[in-house]
C-alpha cells in the first residue's frame, strides 16, 4: 500500500468542517421539533392530571351527599397545608424554613381529594418548572387551583355553590385551573376572578393569575370530569401573567383589561360555575 492510499483513509480539515456544518444544520432543524414534542408530552400529562383531579372531585361529591369539597387549603380543604416531617403546618406567607416539595406532598396527602387519586404527581404539571415562591425562593410544586365559587372561601365571598347538582351545564363550567401563583403553594388553593357576586358590578375582571405553560395555552378541568387545553388570544392576558410573575407581587388585584381585548376574559366568565 502506498502513501497516497494511506492518506485517503482520513478526513481532510475541509471535509470535517463540512460534516460539522451539516450536523449543526440538522440540529437547527430538529431542535424546534424536539421542543414541540416535549411541549405536547407535557400538555398530555397535564390533561391527564386535570382529568384525574376532576374525577376525584366528582367522586368526593358522590360519596358525600353531593357536597363539594372545600376549594381552599387546610384541614378540611381539597388540599392540605404543607407539613414538616414532624407534622408542623407551614403558613402560606412564611419565609423560613423553606417549603420543599416533600413538605407540599405531605400536605397533598392530607387533602380530602387525595384518597380518590393516591398520586401526588397528579398535582404537578411537568411544564411547571420555573415558578418560584416569592417568600422562600423555592419552586412551587402544586400546579392547580380550584375555582373559588365551588365551595370556596366563605369569609369574603359568601355566594357559593355547595352541592354538585347546583352546577348548570357542568361540561361548560371549569373547576381546576393551572395557576401562576407565586405566593407559595397556591395561596390557599383557590382560583378567583372578579365575578359580579364578589365585586357587586355587572362587568368581569381578571384576578388570580393563571399559568400559560403550553405554548400560550392553559389546561382546565371541568365539572363533568373532562379537561381541555385552551389557547389564549389577547395580548393583555399573556402580558399580565408575565408581568405578575416578573414583578413578584404580593397581591394581584382586579384588572378588567382593555375593551378590545376581552375574548379571554369572556371565556373565563362563561365558564365560571356560579351563575348569578
Amino acid at each position: 500500500m502506498n502513501m497516497n492510499d494511506q492518506r485517503k483513509k482520513g478526513f481532510t480539515l475541509i471535509e470535517l468542517l463540512v460534516v460539522i456544518a451539516i450536523i449543526a444544520v440538522l440540529m437547527g432543524i430538529l431542535m424546534p421539533s424536539l421542543r414541540a414534542a416535549k411541549q405536547q408530552a407535557a400538555a398530555a400529562n397535564c390533561m391527564a392530571n386535570t382529568r384525574s383531579l376532576s374525577f376525584g372531585w366528582i367522586m368526593y361529591a358522590q360519596e358525600n351527599d353531593n357536597s363539594l369539597v372545600a376549594a381552599n387549603m387546610g384541614n378540611n380543604g381539597w388540599i392540605g397545608q404543607p407539613q414538616s416531617e414532624n407534622g408542623t403546618n407551614y403558613s402560606p406567607t412564611q419565609a423560613s424554613p423553606m417549603v420543599l416539595d416533600e413538605d407540599e406532598i405531605r400536605g397533598i396527602k392530607k387533602g380530602l381529594l387525595y384518597p380518590y387519586l393516591k398520586d401526588a404527581g397528579a398535582y404537578h404539571c411537568p411544564a411547571d418548572n420555573m415558578r418560584i415562591s416569592k417568600y422562600d425562593g423555592t419552586k412551587v410544586f402544586v400546579s392547580y387551583a380550584l375555582a373559588n365559587c365551588l365551595n370556596g372561601e366563605p369569609a369574603s365571598f359568601k355566594k357559593q355553590i355547595k352541592k354538585i347538582h347546583q352546577i348548570k351545564n357542568a361540561s361548560k363550567r371549569y373547576n381546576f385551573v393551572e395557576t401562576a401563583e407565586t405566593r407559595n403553594f397556591n395561596m390557599a388553593g383557590h382560583f378567583v376572578i372578579g365575578a359580579p357576586e364578589y365585586t357587586g358590578l355587572t362587568t368581569w375582571s381578571w384576578w388570580s393569575p393563571m399559568a400559560v405553560h403550553h405554548n400560550k395555552a392553559s389546561v382546565l378541568g371541568f365539572c363533568d370530569g373532562h379537561a381541555e387545553k385552551h389557547k389564549w388570544v389577547d395580548k393583555f392576558t399573556l402580558d399580565r401573567v408575565q408581568k405578575l410573575i416578573e414583578q413578584n407581587v404580593d397581591t394581584y388585584g382586579q384588572e378588567p383589561g382593555p375593551p378590545d381585548q376581552q375574548q379571554d376574559l369572556k371565556y373565563m366568565a362563561d365558564g365560571w360555575a356560579y351563575r348569578y
